[in-house]
């Protein structure tokens, strides 16, 4: 059987996989588009492309109807305003959710992919469940909280799963490309901490689970993490990276100490309003000081879902990736 879906934030990192994902399934395909995205990657494949703002309720009415699934991937992660996040994250998905409760289309899931920083950290060592009280402790946590709490609200009237994707590697995800590229110039840097301090997925497994999800009669307002089921030092990813992109080649080694001061320094740039770079101490310490572990349990239960990548064969697919084709950023 063919399905309609709408998916939002097409253009982006996991958004532009699923799409392909669905084609491939021969899925009919519309995206939801700002009218500034970029979405050259998906010329010449058979999907519609809608342009509007997310504050139309009128264009949101028009575009979920005669959909059978929606694909809600699109927000603002990179450091924004407090006012930013919420319009983009929270308001955008309270909009989309009642477009389909006033339109009163028959959808049969209402797919919103939100994020550990939902959730909150964990504490060393324990890999939280979905029974775990959401603390979230960004701006960006707070506002994707925030969604999913909108979503709480009406899902009795609306069919709704939720998935939190962990941290996501593979190609065309930046800070992966950032660290191939770091890794091509010979620099490499050395973490001394070897603690397991972050859950994570490949993005094919990831993209595979919100399908099954979508999919699963189990899953009818639900939430989920869904990992590969190991925990990794960040240490551990970098040599991880360093041995599939150079092998034993000579690196110059990185310390910590400079990472740090260049954190300091692209604050300080930040602080001057004249970018907003995502790097800084925050994200810094939010990556070699704060613990992001999570299981899966539930999902393998409620609807088999299990990463088909181990870690060594994710990082040697996006390598290869970027080895046979120039990176190309996502808008």
């Amino acid at each position: 059987m063919t399905y309609s879906a709408l998916v939002t934030g097409a253009s982006g990192f996991i958004g532009s996989h699923l799409v392909k994902t669905l084609i491939s399934k021969n899925w009919s395909v519309t995206c939801l588009a700002r009218p500034t995205s970029r979405m050259d990657q998906f010329e010449n494949l058979p999907i519609s492309i809608l342009r509007g703002s997310i504050e139309d309720d009128k264009f949101l009415e028009k575009s979920i109807r005669n959909q059978d699934y929606i694909f809600h991937l699109a927000g603002r992660i990179r450091s924004a305003p407090k006012d930013v996040y919420d319009k983009a994250n929270h308001q955008f998905t309270k909009n989309l959710a009642y477009a389909c409760l006033k339109t009163k289309s028959a959808i049969n899931r209402f797919v919103y992919v939100s994020s550990i920083a939902a959730s909150g950290p964990s504490e060393s060592g324990v890999y939280l469940d979905e029974n775990h009280p959401p603390r979230p402790e960004s701006e960006y946590g707070r506002s994707k909280l925030r969604a999913e709490e909108t979503l709480y609200n009406i899902w009795d009237k609306l069919p709704v799963t939720i998935i939190r994707p962990p941290n996501v590697y593979g190609p065309r995800q930046q800070e992966t490309e950032l660290f191939i590229n770091l890794l091509k110039k010979r620099i490499f840097p050395i973490l001394r901490d070897k603690e397991k301090r972050t859950s994570l997925i490949y993005v094919k497994d990831l993209v595979d689970g919100i399908y099954q999800a979508a999919l699963s009669p189990n899953t009818n307002n639900q939430i989920y993490y869904l990992t590969d089921g190991q925990g990794y030092s960040w240490r551990q990813v970098l040599w991880t990276l360093r041995k599939h992109t150079l092998g034993k080649k000579f690196v110059v080694p990185l310390p910590e100490e400079a990472i740090q001061l260049a954190a300091w320094m692209t604050d300080i740039i930040k602080s001057t309003g004249l970018i907003r770079p995502f790097f800084g101490r925050r994200a810094w310490d939010a990556m070699v000081k704060t613990t992001w572990l999570y299981t899966s349990e539930k999902a393998r239960k409620d609807f088999n879902f299990a990463a088909q990548y181990s870690f060594e064969e994710g990082i040697r697919e996006t390598v290869a990736y970027y080895a046979k084709s120039p990176p190309k950023r996502i808008s």
